[in-house]
């Protein structure tokens, strides 16, 4: 009876088998049915589209050219237009009356504020007229740079939020208001006004907080400046101590030492700490010159990499060229236009 089983357990392990494999190959086949119908689809579509601009070329060459013609007499006529770039790196918080300063210079431009901008800037009504717009951005870092301020940010942290940053989210994360390096650039129609408005942009971002942080870092500078040097004279009259010790051992040590060679015994040499004081001194000597070197190269507020040139550079961008743009333009409202014929007439036509 089992034998008789077996055989029919067996057929039909092998018609489920058949089954499945006919499953898997007509789920097969119409994916490839269905790719190969979205790779005819679009090679229709580009043949559709081919075949319009086939059929209207003389139409379309036509509004291009014509378009194009417009275009550079448009471009000829416009006014040109000029920038100039300078990197700076704002201390004690002062990049944020930067990007303050930016957006209300840029607010002015906007309302035509020219009194305000003569003001703030010491140009003429014509120069104030002539300015397009102000820019900033964060500048080039390199990654050690970036590393040091991932570092100086974890220190604001405390230690269960730090194991959950990384650099790399840090680096995503972060906005123009971490920055440290700043790209400014400004845009106008005339193009010896670049340094006027480098003045005008160091005066305005020596803010009041920034005055009041630079002066409590220079106090503080200051004081541990006059703790070191108290430190250190401390320290230079042990040493002065320890060596009028040693001059009055090394006199004794030659006359004990002959005392004790005819007594028949050595007398032993105290020993001093001149060697720990000389380090010691040698530390205080190092911190103040950090702190001298930290109050001469950090003294300013706002420092320039590199400032605005004497002559502005010639703005060349091709989106904002009306022989480009026009054709462009042309050639989208050529598609829209018959397209739409197209619809109306299925549209009338259709029953």
């Amino acid at each position: 009876m089992s034998k008789e089983l077996q055989p029919e357990k067996n057929n039909k392990e092998e018609v489920d088998l058949i089954v499945f494999f006919n499953l898997i190959g007509n789920t097969v086949n119409k994916l490839l049915v269905f790719i190969k119908s979205i790779f005819v689809g679009i090679y229709g579509l580009f043949i559709a589209l081919i075949r319009a601009i086939f059929i209207n070329i003389k139409i379309i060459l036509a509004v291009a050219v014509v378009a194009i013609v417009i275009g550079y007499v448009l471009d000829t006529q416009k006014e040109k237009v000029y920038y100039s770039e300078m990197f700076v790196v704002p201390k004690f918080q002062s990049k944020y009356e930067l990007i303050n300063s930016i957006k209300y210079y840029n607010s002015l431009i906007e309302v035509g504020d020219t009194e305000e901008l003569t003001s703030q800037f010491d140009i003429n009504e014509t120069e104030a007229k002539s300015l397009i717009e102000f820019e900033v951005e964060i500048g080039p870092e390199s990654k050690n740079e970036q590393l040091e301020s991932f570092n100086g940010f974890l220190k604001t942290l405390d230690s269960t939020t730090k194991t959950k940053i990384t650099f790399e989210d840090y680096i995503d994360n972060r906005n123009i208001y971490t920055a440290n390096v700043f790209l400014l650039r400004a845009r106008s129609h005339n193009y010896k006004i670049f340094k006027k408005l480098e003045g005008g942009l160091s005066k305005s971002i020596n803010n009041v907080f920034s005055d009041i942080e630079k002066k409590k870092r220079d106090s503080v500078l200051i004081l541990e400046k006059e703790n070191l040097e108290l430190s250190l004279v401390e320290v230079r009259k042990m040493k002065d101590a320890y060596l009028d010790v040693l001059q009055k051992e090394s006199e004794k040590n030659i006359v004990s030492s002959n005392l004790g060679s005819s007594l028949g015994f050595q007398v032993e040499k105290t020993e001093t700490k001149e060697d720990q004081l000389l380090t010691k001194e040698l530390d205080i000597l190092k911190q103040l010159n950090g702190l001298k070197k930290e109050l001469v190269v950090n003294d300013e507020i706002f420092e320039k990499i590199s400032s605005f040139k004497e002559k502005g550079l010639l703005e060349d961008v091709w989106h904002k060229k009306y022989k480009i743009i026009f054709p462009l333009i042309a050639l989208v409202l050529i598609a829209m236009v018959g397209s739409f014929i197209k619809f109306y007439k299925h549209v009338v036509n259709y029953k």
